[in-house]
């Protein structure tokens, strides 16, 4: 395990100018001593790195935490917040038994199956992508789907995650979100909507098939509903008919989603994957985080 201290640009002080702890939650049968026996899920975006610990077993949730970055101007100051953050967290760094890295990337292309070749999937991506020469270029199937997503990591990010978590799956964050949002047994037509602080990932799902995914950076409630309704009107869906399925850190009072009723009525909220096992004492709305829990459902 590499422990980065000294060698960072950035002081302690300095980190925690860019660092803000959100939801922490934890489950009295909660040890620590019995890490080899829990899963460790970490998603990571460019504004915030949630992660929570189940037991492999059970499926109970025995801890969630998230932290917010926040004023990062460069990839330099995020890896350097990033490390520091790893480095401060004692529980992130406990052996588990399994750990998974989701990571949410800009940088991405989604590839019919049939058409995808592993020796050209650089050439794939620039196809659609610029400036890619600081990524390591990674690409996997998307199950339920006929899709590869090929995708971009920035090399220095995923260093730091290898060197911390040596032993993780990590794969793109869309991967298994697409994959919990198709379901064999959902008939008609489906609109997701995953919202975070400055990014949302809009899916269409006609008769568990997926006919469009895309990932969009905003600032104002204002511009989500430009990219929202840009998505129903390039898809010539019925306003007064498709299903609206919110997910993430949204809700009912907020611009967000006041913006998306004026145009949209039938809107729901998504439920947590059944598979989570909650306690009384790990109470937050079942729509929030849910791509953390979508990674083992």
């Amino acid at each position: 395990m590499v422990i980065f201290g000294n060698d960072s640009t950035m002081s302690l002080l300095e980190i925690k100018k860019h660092i803000q702890t959100g939801i922490t939650l934890s489950d009295k049968s909660f040890k620590t001593k019995l890490a080899p026996n829990f899963r460790l899920s970490v998603y990571l975006n460019a504004d915030q790195l949630v992660y929570c610990v189940t037991d492999i077993l059970s499926r109970k949730l025995l801890h969630l935490k998230s932290y917010n970055f926040f004023n990062i101007f460069s990839k330099e100051e995020y890896n350097d917040t990033l490390k520091q953050m790893i480095a401060g967290d004692d529980l992130l760094r406990l052996f588990y038994g399994k750990i998974h890295v989701h990571l949410l990337c800009d940088c991405f292309t989604l590839v019919p199956e049939n058409l995808f070749d592993e020796s050209k999937k650089t050439d794939l991506l620039e196809f659609n992508q610029r400036n890619i020469q600081s990524f390591n270029i990674k690409h996997e199937a998307i199950l339920k789907t006929e899709a590869i997503i090929i995708y971009g990591v920035d090399i220095e990010t995923e260093n730091i995650l290898n060197s911390y978590f040596p032993k993780a799956k990590i794969s793109h964050s869309a991967s298994s979100l697409i994959e919990t949002w198709i379901s064999p047994n959902t008939e008609g037509e489906m609109l997701h909507c995953y919202v975070q602080a400055s990014s949302i990932q809009i899916a269409y799902v006609k008769h568990a098939q997926l006919k469009f995914f895309n990932i969009y950076q905003y600032k104002t409630p204002e511009d989500f509903i430009y990219y929202l309704m840009n998505v129903v009107n390039h898809l010539s869906l019925d306003q007064d008919k498709i299903n609206l399925f919110f997910s993430g850190e949204v809700v009912m009072d907020s611009g967000i989603y006041k913006l998306a009723y004026k145009y949209i009525r039938n809107i729901h909220f998504a439920q947590r994957p059944q598979w989570v096992q909650c306690s009384d004492e790990m109470i937050f709305p079942g729509h929030f985080y849910f791509n953390l829990f979508c990674i083992e459902s």
